[in-house]
């Protein structure tokens, strides 16, 4: 499935910065930018993959797009990171803070390892990556933030308890920040991910075919979506038409979701 190409968010020639970039979601959403002609620098640890991800996206119409590497549990590869995305385009207008999940598992199989590595990689990198794009964006007077997170933040799940809460920690982050911006026309929202096709997802099925069988059971759709549907909800975040939706965690989940908000 491809991607929506009738669209004009009004973001040709903005700096965007897609983490996680190399494949399923953040790549996904790089390639959805790139279509609307930004200037892309996509991030992940991948760099053979992230050079592909780049030329794909000059292929859909990126004014630019360049691969750089990261480590997200590393404080000082971040730094380099947005020291480096700085030197080459000037600043950061949108910012797509995605991560790679943490362990997965229930509260009884979790050491204090484990929580500090979930707090590193889930938490305080997405918060570092706000904290080194946010100056700019409150300079120029606007910007684009838009967290990927996780249907846990409405609903925990019982088998991702660090996930749980270290995405719903940074969603309230957010939250609070959003209010703090919002007069510098900078908006912040996240996207609570349901059952979405990524190399994540698959980790935690024995295979494809019981994933598929969950979702017929779990999801009201019925199926597990693509990351091609999944992207446009974001791309429209970071656009013109959305500069009134701010502070929000807005779901796409295929209506898994139970709860009201």
């Amino acid at each position: 499935m491809g991607f929506l190409t009738d669209m004009d968010l009004g973001i040709q020639g903005r700096v965007a910065l897609v983490t996680g970039g190399s494949a399923g979601l953040g790549e996904a959403v790089a390639l959805a930018l790139a279509a609307e002609g930004v200037k892309l620098a996509v991030a992940a640890r991948r760099a053979d993959r992230l050079e592909a991800v780049a030329l794909h996206a000059k292929q859909l119409g990126a004014q630019d797009a360049r691969a750089f590497t990261v480590d997200l549990n590393d404080e000082a590869s971040i730094a380099a990171l947005l020291s480096d995305v700085r030197a080459a385009y000037g600043g950061i207008d949108i910012l797509i803070a995605n991560s790679g999940g943490p362990k997965p598992g229930p509260y009884s199989s979790m050491s204090l390892h484990d929580w500090d590595e979930g707090y590193r990689g889930v938490l305080r990198s997405m918060l570092a990556l706000v904290d080194g794009a946010l100056p700019h964006m409150r300079e120029s007077g606007w910007g684009r933030i838009v967290a990927l997170t996780s249907s846990s933040v409405k609903q925990p799940l019982k088998t991702l308890v660090l996930s749980n809460a270290f995405r719903t920690a940074l969603v309230a982050a957010l939250k609070t920040l959003s209010i703090e911006v919002a007069k510098d026309g900078v908006t912040v929202n996240a996207i609570a991910t349901g059952r979405i096709l990524t190399d994540r997802l698959r980790k935690l099925y024995p295979d494809e075919a019981s994933m598929e069988r969950a979702a017929q059971t779990d999801v009201p759709i019925g199926r597990v979506a693509s990351p091609q549907e999944f992207a446009p909800m974001v791309a429209f975040l970071c656009g013109e038409g959305a500069r009134y939706v701010t502070g929000q965690t807005i779901a796409v989940d295929g209506g898994l979701i139970a709860g009201l908000f």
